[in-house]
């Protein structure tokens, strides 16, 4: 007969399964190194416009005045431009699409976060992630986590240290404190000894027989390779310098950061135009304008020119991860009459290219290098897909100087479409002594058998615009049986009174009896 106290062989085999189960999550969870979570890693604020983002990470390399000026800032678009030019203006290759400084920056604070998770802070937040972040990680780490008598100490050797001014293999130590953490110190004997304050006076410590001596370095330091004179003032004014930029990084910043009374400081216009591009995507010109009185001067070559830098970036709005870079100093080209404007007038700048079709977030930026003043700017563009045989118009671009060229310029060379020199408007504003250029294309007419040509009748019909939005119509000027595909008409505005218009574009194909009218908008000043 079967013993009524015996265990049933079921239990005792769940009994031994669970058991081993506890035993591998003990292991788990004392013995395995906590990796930042992916969460976690997202929940670094490297760009999102918070009014707290300056106390994430990028408070290691922002500047006092970078936050007094974003602290200053009261909505979130303008925090999300300031954020846009603080990394900008950090991008030491501007040259590449990528920003080099930015991926690094992310990828060690990343790092940090994972390596030094010793507790509940989070790893970019320690010294040891702060002292990663801005040097790197070191040529050796030496460990000395068990020790009888303390804590644990770490000690980092840089054997050539990214500053001039300290020595070959210079050493950093950190020593564990009572939370767990590993802080940076001069003297880590010291510092993660667990009877400090009990029963020891420093002058009575010894190290593997090596007296701790005030005012001289700590064995540790000595016996990871630091100088045997080295003070422990030196080693106070070593570990402060590694917990800032080296200094060509550093330097070359100082040259871009600007006070927060320039932010945003100078005036801008922009416009974009789009065309037909014979490649995938549509081709799109981005002009940018800025009164020539609102930067300053310097003397170059016998003459007084302005320097300025546009910079910029498309941001699909549906799809954040496709970024159209123009950020390099040559990406927005300066138009020939920049030299000669008046400050009335505007320097005018273009950047160019084929995008896909969608909806963007264009980013502008604006270095004027003489004064240092800077602004950043944003506004929303609709790209058009002229994909399809349907008959459409190109934007109808205004502009203030229209010439014909000997050659046809290949696409994307900026202020050039075709057989023309274009310079377009930003704002769509002229002065009665100018002229109205008036250029678009029509892309898919049909073509008049006889003549293997399109036939376009194109009317120009101007209006004046009313306060209550209304126009009236002042008159017409008609093109008639046109075989071109490129329209452009002149206007001289000596005659027409000061005010806003508006000129309306209809095209007619009178082979397949189609029609399409745009518009564009336009002030008249003194």
């Amino acid at each position: 007969m079967r013993d009524a106290l015996e265990i049933p062989r079921w239990a005792l085999l769940l009994t031994v399964l669970l058991t081993f189960l506890l035993f591998l999550s003990l292991l788990i969870v004392f013995f395995l190194p906590t990796q930042a979570s992916g969460s976690e890693a997202d929940g670094i604020n490297f760009d999102k416009p918070t009014k707290e983002w300056y106390q994430g990470p990028v408070r290691y390399i922002i500047t006092r005045q970078e936050v007094k000026a974003y602290k200053a800032l009261e909505n979130e678009i303008d925090r999300q431009n300031f954020i846009d030019w603080f990394w900008q203006r950090r991008d030491i290759v501007p040259e590449t699409p990528q920003n080099e400084f930015r991926d690094r920056f992310e990828q060690r604070t990343f790092e940090a976060t994972r390596k030094f998770n010793f507790t509940t802070k989070p790893g970019w937040k320690t010294d040891m992630g702060k002292i990663y972040i801005l040097v790197g990680p070191p040529d050796e780490i030496n460990s000395d986590l068990m020790g009888k008598s303390h804590r644990g100490i770490v000690t980092w050797v840089y054997r050539r240290p990214p500053f001039p001014d300290l020595n070959a293999n210079t050493v950093v130590a950190f020593a564990r404190d009572p939370s767990g953490d590993f802080v940076v110190s001069t003297s880590p004997t010291m510092d993660s000894d667990v009877a400090r304050g009990l029963r020891f006076r420093r002058e009575k410590m010894t190290v593997d027989g090596q007296m701790l001596v005030p005012g001289l370095a700590d064995p540790v330091y000595t016996n990871a390779g630091a100088p045997v004179y080295q003070s422990e003032l030196q080693t106070m004014m070593t570990l402060g310098r590694l917990q800032q930029l080296p200094p060509k990084e550093e330097e070359l910043f100082k040259s871009f950061v600007a006070a927060k009374e320039y932010y945003g400081s100078i005036p801008l216009d922009s416009r974009v135009d789009f065309y037909q591009s014979g490649k995938e995507g549509t081709y799109t010109t981005i002009t940018v304008g800025i009164r020539s009185s609102s930067v300053q001067y310097r003397a170059r070559g016998g003459k007084e020119v302005p320097d300025v830098v546009v910079f910029g970036k498309l941001v699909n709005k549906e799809r954040p991860a496709e970024v159209y870079p123009l950020a390099s100093d040559t990406s927005f080209a300066e138009a020939d009459d920049n030299v000669q404007a008046s400050p009335s007038e505007l320097l005018i700048f273009q950047a160019t290219g084929a995008f896909r079709p969608g909806k963007y977030q264009l980013i502008l930026g604006v270095q004027d290098k003489v004064s240092q003043k800077v602004s950043a700017y944003r506004r929303d563009v609709d790209i058009p897909d002229f994909t399809g045989d349907a008959l459409r118009l190109s934007s109808i671009t205004l502009a203030g100087s229209l010439e014909p060229m000997e050659t046809i310029a290949s696409l994307g060379k900026p202020f050039q479409l075709g057989k023309f020199r274009l310079v377009p408007r930003p704002n769509n504003t002229f002065h009665k002594d100018d002229e109205l250029d008036i250029y678009f294309q029509v892309y898919n007419p049909a073509v008049d058998a006889s003549t293997g040509k399109p036939r376009l009748d194109v009317l120009y019909l101007f209006r004046s615009s009313n306060e209550d939005g209304t126009y009236k119509d002042l008159g017409t000027y008609p093109v008639k049986d046109s075989g071109g595909q490129v329209q452009g008409y002149a206007v001289p505005l000596d005659k027409w009174p000061v005010g806003s218009y508006q000129v309306l574009v209809t095209v007619k194909d009178k082979v397949s009896n189609n029609a399409i009218s745009s518009s564009a908008e336009f002030v008249i000043r003194p």
